[in-house]
C-alpha cells in the first residue's frame, strides 16, 4: 500500500506513522515531495487493519496496490480444474449443473432426472434447505430432500449439488452432497466459510446481490485459506436501481474474474436474470464470454414447481438450449 501524508504534516504525527509500520513488521520508505509525502509500504497487509492507520492524524489517504487476497489469485496458481469423479470435471470444458429449484419429492426429481442424464448432464442440483424472503414460503424437504438428492443422482450416474444455510447441517451435507453450494446471501457469512474451508469437499460460492468482485474473491480466500482448495465461483447477477429483471447480469464479471483468478467460474442465468424466457439467450452470452459451466432451473411443469416457476425453464426450452450451447462450446474450442 501506499500512504499519501496531508501537507506540512507535524514530525511528531509522522514518527507515529512509521512506528506503528515498524510494529507491525513491515518496511518502507518516506518519499517527500513537493505537494505530499508518500510512504510506500511492503509486508503481510492481511494481518494488519488498515483502518487504523486511515484514523492517525496527517494522513489524507491510503492506496492499496496489491489485492486483499492470494490463494485465489493467478500468482498462486494459473488454473484449477476441479475433479468430482467419475470423470467429472469442472473448468475442463463447459460443464452443465440443471435441476429443479427445490426437491419436491422423489418421483419428481426422478423423472428431471432422466431427462437430464439423458442429455448428458453430469451434474444434478435441487434445494433442500431454503431460505426465502417470507416465512410462509416453501422451505425445502431438509435432510428428507438431501436423501432423495442423492439416490437418485446415484442412480443416473450424475453428482449432486444443494445449497448449506447453516452450519449445522454440515456433517449431512458431507455425506450426501458432492458440492456443496453457499448462496448469495451467505457469501459473507465467514464463519460459516471458515467451517466448510476446514473440510475437503468442493464447494460453489455464489456472487452476494451487493458484492464487488474484490468482496467475492475474498469470500472464496476464506475458503482456500482454512485448506479447501475445491471452489468453484458462482455468478447470479447484482442488485441495482434497475428491477426490470430479477438482478443487474453482470456478465462482464466472467472474464474478469477469470482473468483474476486460476479457480472455475460458473454462470447462473436462472437467478441472474429472473424471467424463463431470458434464460438461454442469457446463458449463451455467458458462454461466449468464457463461463467454465451453467447452472440452470429446469423442470417439467414450471408452473406447478414448488418455488422460483417463473425463472424455470421447461424441458424442451432447456433441450433447445442444451443442444445450441453444445454446438457454440464446441465451436469456441477448436483448435485453429
Amino acid at each position: 500500500m501506499i500512504i499519501v501524508l496531508k501537507k506540512n504534516i507535524p514530525e511528531e504525527n509522522l514518527e507515529q506513522i512509521k512506528s506503528t509500520l515498524i510494529s507491525n513488521g513491515m518496511s518502507f520508505d518516506v518519499l517527500t515531495g513537493v505537494n505530499y509525502t508518500l510512504i510506500p509500504v511492503a509486508g503481510d497487509l492481511t494481518t494488519s487493519d488498515m483502518g487504523r492507520f486511515k484514523a492517525m492524524p496527517g494522513i489524507h489517504k491510503i492506496i492499496r496496490i496489491s489485492k486483499p487476497y492470494f490463494m485465489v489469485s493467478k500468482e498462486f496458481c494459473d488454473k484449477s480444474v476441479i475433479d468430482l469423479g467419475d470423470g467429472v470435471k469442472i473448468g475442463e470444458g463447459l460443464s452443465f449443473i440443471s435441476g429443479p429449484c427445490s426437491v419436491e419429492g422423489p418421483d419428481s426429481l426422478d423423472k428431471i432426472a432422466k431427462f437430464l442424464s439423458g442429455l448428458g448432464v453430469k451434474i444434478l442440483r435441487g434445494g433442500t434447505y431454503k431460505l426465502r424472503t417470507s416465512p410462509y414460503s416453501f422451505q425445502g424437504l431438509g435432510e428428507q430432500g438431501l436423501k432423495i438428492l442423492k439416490d437418485v443422482s446415484s442412480r443416473y450416474g450424475m453428482k449432486c449439488i444443494s445449497e448449506i444455510v447453516d452450519v449445522r447441517h454440515l456433517d449431512l451435507f458431507l455425506e450426501y452432497t458432492d458440492i456443496i453450494q453457499v448462496g448469495a446471501r451467505n457469501m459473507m457469512n465467514f464463519s460459516l466459510l471458515k467451517e466448510i474451508g476446514k473440510v475437503k469437499k468442493p464447494v460453489l460460492l455464489k456472487r452476494s446481490l451487493s458484492a464487488t468482485v474484490d468482496d467475492f474473491l475474498s469470500s472464496a480466500e476464506y475458503l482456500m485459506s482454512e485448506g479447501n482448495e475445491k471452489v468453484i465461483l458462482c455468478e447470479r447477477g447484482i442488485q441495482t436501481f434497475d428491477d426490470i429483471t430479477r438482478s443487474t447480469v453482470n456478465i462482464a464479471s466472467i472474464p474478469v474474474l477469470k482473468d483474476l483468478s486460476h479457480l472455475p467460474v460458473v454462470f447462473d442465468p436462472s437467478h441472474s436474470i429472473g424471467a424463463s424466457k431470458y434464460v438461454p439467450v442469457t446463458a449463451e452470452a455467458a458462454v461466449i464470454l468464457g463461463a467454465d459451466g451453467l447452472m440452470v432451473e429446469t423442470h417439467y411443469n414450471p408452473t406447478n414447481a414448488l418455488s422460483d416457476g417463473f425463472q424455470t425453464i421447461n424441458f424442451d426450452s432447456f433441450e433447445k438450449m442444451h443442444k445450441k450451447i453444445s454446438r457454440l462450446s464446441a465451436f469456441l474450442n477448436e483448435k485453429d
